[in-house]
């Protein structure tokens, strides 16, 4: 295996740990269903809790403002306790809240649920997983090894959704029940998550996380001083504004363009096989042109493809326009998601701080969660129609074209700080 992994390019450090960056990127996906499914399946999930977007939209800062907290200090609570608990408990905490959401709970139930995935789901979590990769990974393999990272978790949620998908088709029946349906696929998800946290007790190994790997006040001193690290903080800002926002191309393509909801579930899981492409071959390429130019790139596609979704006609012959367009935008994406996290070593940022950096760029990287989903769902609940989309659409575009200035403000970084990008 590792002769087979050295002959596709990869470096003696990353061959060696090739299967366990595999094994964190699936279970960094399981973990994430639960909260996040309800976009897949937008408008069903509207109908069966009663709820308006911009209600949809309070669950996402829920989330974001747990998020915020959890990974600036995750680390130092991980640092106290095993992987193997940390991991298990997680993933079984995550999954058990799958169960209740099968009760008829209220909207006020239903934020009391996120804001404990919010706890489950983020806490300790995606810091350790970035350093994880980054010091298991050699310098000259970086975008190679967020790329297979982020692949293989694009390989577990497109497992993971295609299978969500056949749920929802099951328990739809004959009958076309749709809320029945919502309800497999809330089961699926559980009885997924909780399989994986028991599974997880018995093949991560035991041990606790490093001194380096934890978040402690004196590096976060330390961390803050470095402009590399805002650099990378704002890009991944912007990044992840459209991640959040890939969510309403689905209400979009339903209730604009006609598409049925089984048709955008199934695009929304079909996507993710693009990860293979996207993070795996954008790593590649990264390691060949640099991550500047293909994050630059990436950015600007994004914003083109958005741009044209926008200006297709408001009827059914535009939805294989859509799905092609859609498919390019989820490819360029995909690169921008594994190469942010590969700045890291190009900006030089010392190793025994990747934890700590890792923790700040998410604490503001993943600040677009507190009010993303909020200001889509106000912007369509209060301007109905295409016009609410469009607004909101807009905003996406601008903070996609800022993402793009900011990659070059790195790119100039580079060369005034006379650091090599990495290629």
């Amino acid at each position: 295996m590792d002769k087979l992994l050295k002959k596709i390019g990869l470096g003696e450090k990353l061959s060696k740990n090739f299967g366990a960056i595999i094994i964190i990127a699936f279970a960094g996906t399981v973990i994430y269903g639960l909260p996040y499914f309800r976009f897949d399946y937008y408008d069903v999930y509207v109908e069966t809790y009663h709820l308006t977007n911009t209600q949809m939209g309070v669950f996402g800062s829920v989330l974001g403002i747990f998020g915020m907290i959890s990974y600036l200090f995750g680390g130092v609570v991980a640092d106290k306790f095993s992987t193997r608990f940390i991991i298990g408990l997680s993933l079984i905490g995550t999954g058990l809240g799958g169960f209740i959401h099968l009760l008829p709970l209220t909207f006020a139930q239903l934020v009391c649920l996120y804001a404990f995935w919010g706890i489950t789901s983020l806490f300790a979590f995606w810091p350790a997983c970035v350093k994880a990769v980054r010091v298991m990974s050699g310098s000259d393999d970086q975008g190679k090894a967020f790329g297979f990272f982020e692949g293989g978790r694009g390989i577990a949620a497109a497992l993971m959704t295609m299978f969500a998908v056949f749920a929802f088709k099951y328990g739809c029946g004959k009958l076309d029940n749709q809320h029945m349906g919502m309800r497999y696929v809330i089961t699926f998800y559980s009885v997924l998550t909780v399989g994986i946290g028991i599974l997880s007790f018995f093949v991560v190994k035991e041990g606790k996380m490093e001194s380096s790997d934890k978040i402690s006040f004196r590096g976060i001193k330390e961390v803050v001083k470095l402009p590399a690290v805002w650099i990378i903080a704002m890009v991944t800002f912007c990044t992840y504004v459209f991640t959040l926002s890939l969510y309403y191309f689905t209400p979009y393509s339903t209730q604009m363009l006609g598409a049925t909801v089984t048709y955008a579930a199934g695009l929304a899981a079909f996507t993710k096989w693009l990860s293979l492409f996207g993070n795996i071959g954008g790593g590649y390429v990264t390691d060949i042109i640099g991550t500047g130019k293909i994050l630059l790139t990436a950015f600007i596609v994004m914003a083109i493809g958005t741009v044209g979704i926008l200006l297709l006609p408001l009827n059914n012959s535009s939805i294989v326009w859509y799905t092609i367009i859609f498919l390019i935008i989820y490819l360029f994406y995909h690169v921008n998601m594994a190469m942010t996290w590969a700045m890291m070593e190009e900006g030089a940022i010392p190793q025994n701080y990747s934890g700590t950096a890792a923790g700040i760029i998410s604490t503001i990287g993943y600040l677009p969660e507190i009010f993303c989903s909020v200001l889509a769902g106000t912007l369509i609940d209060k301007n109905p129609g295409v016009t609410g989309f469009r607004y909101y659409f807009g905003f996406l575009v601008t903070i996609l074209l800022i993402g793009a200035i900011f990659v070059l403000i790195w790119r100039v970084y580079l060369k005034k700080t006379k650091l090599k990008e990495i290629k």
